[in-house]
């Protein structure tokens, strides 16, 4: 096991929402494929880090940028073997999303005067009750089209 693995987790709780989105397309579409692949979405989520798609600084669990998605496609790519594209999109695309295409929806909501941001998807949340859902509104998509 990992030193540290425990400071990882509170972490990954607080910010890998986006991650674990991509981990919940990379599902979706080894299950619209007929494959029977479960992720882990710990392990997902550590191939990411190991392979530098996801920032994570271990050393400060402070930084702003832990859990930052630097390359989504490649991350995707890299949980299904084929090659992504991934765009932001405003909130009406989702009605026009290509039946090809996978959308994350990023909420957000003003606490104590800051902006919050959660990113779900209709299928999957990785919060049991988020108040950017709950309260906020839809700012913005992130739209994944495998090109293979």
């Amino acid at each position: 096991m990992k030193p540290g693995i425990q400071t990882l987790f509170a972490e990954a709780g607080e910010a890998a929402c986006y991650a674990f989105d991509l981990v919940d397309v990379a599902q979706e579409w080894h299950e619209r494929h007929g494959l029977s692949v479960v992720l882990d979405p710990c392990q997902s989520l550590q191939k990411g880090i190991d392979l530098k798609r996801i920032h994570y600084n271990p050393d400060d669990e402070n930084d702003e940028n832990n859990f930052f998605v630097d390359a989504p496609a490649l991350f995707l790519q890299d949980l299904t073997g084929v090659p992504w594209e991934v765009w932001k999109a405003e909130p009406d695309y989702e009605g026009r999303a290509q039946a090809d295409e996978y959308v994350i929806l990023r909420s957000e909501r003003v606490s104590t005067g800051k902006t919050v941001g959660h990113f779900w998807r209709r299928r999957f949340n990785s919060l049991r009750h988020s108040l950017c859902v709950e309260r906020g509104k839809i700012v913005s998509l992130r739209v994944c089209r495998p090109l293979a």
